[in-house]
């Protein structure tokens, strides 16, 4: 199982390289009784961000870059569950082709009624589209695509463990290159989640 998960995964990896720059997931997640939140894109879209904001002359070596990319994530990422907003610490952000951001929360209710998510992270690409991916322990898994349709946000409603989507915008798009890698994208994301998940349980 292990070797498939490996296969899939280079596969899908060079299949999605040509249009990941759209492309991005948000995973929340439950280990150990802790809650963190994990960013993952292309190392080009969060230069092109950074670059667009602050000026391509504004770092000069990685860990200036990193410290923008922690100051323009603050300024453009929220969650608030059960209607309280959520603080997240410990910011970290590892570079390469694919880079990811982590978060810590400070807190969260110990009964999950209700989940916001806001990640404006790449609105000033022309497309983007940010996968969440939520994985609290004991409750089922959702997902959900953020575009500029949905204004990069979504209200999420839990009862009788089942997700809904408060207030959502229809997302319709037909550049069949962006589909096809978000396919893959998507198939990425989920065998990284299925990764955890197996990984969790050998622990």
């Amino acid at each position: 199982m292990k070797f498939i998960y490996l296969i899939l995964l280079v596969f899908c990896a060079k299949l999605v390289q040509a249009h990941e720059p759209d492309l991005s997931s948000l995973m929340i997640y439950e280990q150990n009784g802790k809650h963190f939140l994990v960013i993952k894109s292309s190392l080009t879209a969060f230069e092109g961000e950074i670059d667009y904001l602050f000026g391509k002359n504004s770092y000069k070596s990685p860990e200036e870059f990193q410290l923008l990319v922690i100051k323009h994530f603050k300024e453009n990422c929220e969650i608030i569950i059960n209607d309280i907003p959520i603080t997240l610490v410990n910011p970290k952000v590892m570079l390469g082709h694919e880079t990811t951001l982590f978060a810590e929360f400070l807190t969260v209710p110990k009964k999950i009624s209700s989940v916001y998510v806001k990640n404006t992270l790449f609105k000033d690409m022309p497309v983007n589209i940010c996968e969440v991916i939520l994985t609290f322990n004991g409750l089922a898994q959702k997902q959900y695509l953020l575009t500029k349709d949905t204004k990069n946000e979504v209200t999420l409603r839990l009862k009788n463990n089942t997700w809904t989507v408060v207030k959502a915008s229809k997302w319709t798009y037909k550049n069949p290159n962006l589909l096809f890698g978000l396919l893959f994208f998507l198939i990425l994301t989920t065998i990284s989640v299925l990764a955890i998940r197996q990984k969790k349980k050998t622990i």
